[in-house]
């Protein structure tokens, strides 16, 4: 199924919106918005449910877990039938080529997906730019949206099943040796003195553990936390035990509720009196 071609969706005003600081920069002309327009046009026309292309925006998942919700097609290597796909792009450049658009886009990772293994979500709007009346030159382009295709596609072989970060905590743990000093367990994110807090933690965000890389490191995937600062009647009415936890080294006294359908783990605390 084609999509149906936009039909000039931009004047200076609504295209002002998106280049604010552009129109401020050297003023948006109508020139711009034509050009904008003629993009637009020429992506819509050529966006389909059926074939992916570049141009069209991704949901990412690698075989690690690592959740990329507008990933970005940005190139075809037509000599192996492969599209190039960047994790987390920039707002892309864009021109036409050979009746449809082609990209130079900035940011990582790059993979390289056959498109037949990627599934149709929905339609959603894509960021473009392109250099606008005045030329190359700082903040000299114009930036538009035009609808396209949201794409899905997942990494074969997962190391951790279901788990991604589109919902979850994944942290990369390395275990003290017996010979050194310090955590017991540490990360760039997180640290646990000893064993008793570590499980604890796990307790408290529904912790899996896995094997990590090497024999000292392991993989944990948990639930995300959130807190709530909450009145001294709005806490009696939680039907929740009354727990101690440590805030920036301090204990507190906290009533703990778990979502677990969105991950996430609820740290209530009372409001303190200068909140």
């Amino acid at each position: 199924m084609l999509q149906q071609m936009a039909k000039d969706k931009y004047s200076i005003e609504t295209l002002r919106e998106l280049n604010v600081s552009y129109d401020r920069e050297h003023w948006l002309t109508q020139d711009d918005v034509d050009m904008a327009n003629n993009y637009v046009q020429l992506i819509e026309r050529t966006r389909s449910e059926i074939t992916p292309q570049v141009g069209d925006r991704v949901v990412y998942v690698t075989e690690h877990g690592d959740y990329y919700g507008h990933a970005l097609i940005d190139h075809m290597h037509r000599d192996e039938e492969r599209l190039s796909v960047c994790e987390r792009p920039y707002v892309p450049f864009v021109w036409k080529e050979d009746g449809s658009i082609r990209l130079s886009v900035s940011g990582g990772a790059f993979h390289r997906v056959n498109p037949k293994d990627m599934k149709f979500l929905k339609w959603t709007e894509g960021a473009f730019k392109d250099w606008g009346s005045c030329g190359a030159c700082a903040n000299g382009s114009v930036t538009f949206l035009a609808r396209v295709p949201l794409w899905f596609y997942a990494e074969p072989n997962p190391k951790y099943g279901n788990y991604t970060t589109e919902t979850y905590r994944k942290f990369y743990l390395n275990k003290r040796m017996d010979t050194e000093k310090g955590n017991l367990y540490q990360s760039f994110d997180i640290a646990f003195r000893n064993e008793t807090d570590f499980r604890q933690f796990l307790e408290d965000y529904e912790g899996t553990v896995f094997k990590g890389n090497w024999a000292n490191q392991i993989v944990v995937w948990c639930f995300r936390h959130e807190n709530r600062f909450i009145t001294q009647d709005e806490w009696n009415k939680i039907d929740e035990p009354a727990v101690e936890r440590r805030f920036n080294f301090y204990p507190e006294q906290v009533k703990i509720v778990k979502d677990m359908e969105q991950h996430i783990t609820y740290f209530y605390r009372i409001k303190p009196q200068n909140f």
